[in-house]
């Protein structure tokens, strides 16, 4: 299988600002990371994005040996500044926090990604939220950051790290609250399928979610964003 290259400059060049807990471009880490990419990733479905960049776009979270989920995140965020031309950051993803335990013989203890990850997200303009309930007060604490700062698109992986580039997974608990929360805002969802062909990296926007629709599917929104996702056309 296609090794992609890991954007090792760009990740040495974060590494201050996690440490510091200062912000790093965002526009210019997904750059430089697609600008590895080759062949370039193939972008369709344009014509499926609202005119408004206020609207959440939710993707499979295809990942594999070779594959971080950073290139298809990468491609997404530079394809939406392209479109919206917005201001750095162009997108503010939201990070799941649901790391799975280490375990070392009888022992279980957190994940080195709990301490991390949420320092990361701050660099990168990200939102960290621990959707099954880990740490509601990050989560909280995310929420209200979040919905003071509704002037661009919000990307969300409803699957967390559960999803591989081989295997679905059911959203993780709590995403559908999210959803519902922002569809009362009148904010729609914007399906988009992370696949690969031929060694070349797939991304395609799907027909738009309305607000009406994901409310009207109520606890069952998020198992609507998917099935949207890996069915439609």
């Amino acid at each position: 299988m296609k090794q992609y290259p890991v954007p090792w400059r760009q990740v040495f060049a974060l590494s201050p600002h996690i440490g510091r807990h200062t912000r790093y471009s965002l526009t210019r880490f997904t750059g430089e990371s697609v600008k590895l990419l080759q062949p370039p990733p193939e972008v369709t479905g344009h014509e499926n994005l609202p005119r408004s960049p206020r609207f959440v776009l939710a993707a499979n979270h295809y990942q594999r040996q070779g594959l971080w989920i950073l290139h298809p995140c990468s491609v997404i965020t530079v394809e939406l500044q392209r479109h919206y031309q917005l201001s750095d950051p162009p997108v503010r993803w939201i990070a799941t926090a649901n790391w799975p335990p280490w375990k070392l013989g009888p022992l279980t203890i957190p994940s080195p990604g709990d301490w991390l990850l949420p320092r990361v997200a701050h660099a990168l303009h990200c939102y960290p939220v621990s959707f099954a309930g880990t740490n509601p007060a990050l989560t909280a604490r995310s929420y209200r950051a979040m919905l003071k700062d509704l002037d661009r698109p919000l990307g969300l992986f409803p699957e967390g790290v559960q999803g591989t580039a081989f295997q679905a997974a059911d959203p993780l608990p709590g995403v559908e609250r999210l959803i519902l929360l922002l569809a009362k805002k009148n904010w729609p969802v914007v399906p988009c399928r992370i696949s690969e062909n031929e060694s070349r990296l797939q991304i395609h926007f799907r027909e738009m979610l309305q607000p009406a629709e994901l409310l009207h599917a109520g606890e069952n929104a998020a198992r609507l964003v998917m099935e949207r996702i890996r069915t439609s056309t």
